[in-house]
């Protein structure tokens, strides 16, 4: 969870790079210090991802409160019931997932290499897929989780229809409750229940953790290093 400046930074960062450079989903020119943000950040809950052995940062998402009884989605034109005062205590819209290409270099780094070109390339097909799904099952668990612990129990968010598909493959329960704009082009709203999210088997087959506080991690790090420092000054004086 990025609890900390610096990590939401990161954040707007990687949407960045996704959405304006590797997507073109948004202009950069809107973006001179090549952060991707806008003023729902301020209210929102930011989860990252980062590769456990290169330390490098592959993907987020963030968690909109409402502000006024309204989510982003709802300003940007689409076909949608507006919901009662008690139901947006109680729900979020999920947005900016994001996954940078590099990803694929890990997924590539696990293959055979003792294989022929063609199978390298279908084996590399294969494991991207896996590896952009793994990173996004695995925001979506700690987002589930963060949402459970808070008492939030419904989410609301837009797919097209390519990724509403992959979404229902995978077990979860989602429901389509309006209909695109045409600001939006082939993005329609989707509801998902937290407790259903959650019920899903996947869950029973990896990403048993959930997520963990960056500045907790932050500590930690500082602690070590301080441990590390006060060995090596022990071994000087012996």
């Amino acid at each position: 969870m990025a609890d900390t400046p610096e990590t939401k930074k990161i954040h707007y960062e990687l949407r960045y790079r996704v959405y304006c450079e590797e997507v073109g989903l948004e202009d950069k020119r809107r973006f001179p210090d090549q952060q991707e943000k806008d003023e729902w950040d301020n209210c929102a809950v930011h989860f990252l991802v980062r590769h456990r052995y290169t330390r490098q940062w592959l993907g987020g998402i963030r968690m909109v409160m409402h502000k006024g009884q309204v989510f982003p989605f709802q300003e940007s034109g689409v076909a949608f019931e507006r919901l009662s005062r008690d139901r947006y205590k109680n729900s979020v819209e999920i947005s900016r997932l994001c996954i940078i290409k590099e990803a694929r270099r890990f997924a590539l780094r696990n293959t055979s290499v003792d294989v022929t070109e063609e199978s390298r390339k279908i084996s590399f097909l294969h494991d991207c897929g896996n590896m952009n799904r793994n990173i996004m099952w695995g925001l979506y668990r700690a987002a589930a989780i963060y949402s459970a612990r808070n008492g939030i129990k419904h989410w609301y968010t837009l797919y097209n229809p390519a990724l509403a598909s992959l979404v229902k493959k995978q077990g979860f329960d989602v429901q389509q409750v309006g209909n695109a704009s045409p600001r939006q082009s082939s993005r329609e709203p989707y509801y998902l229940s937290v407790k259903k999210i959650l019920e899903n088997p996947l869950w029973l087959e990896d990403y048993r953790n959930d997520f963990r506080m960056y500045s907790d991690i932050d500590k930690e790090a500082g602690r070590r290093q301080v441990k590390q420092i006060g060995v090596v000054s022990y071994v000087a004086r012996a």
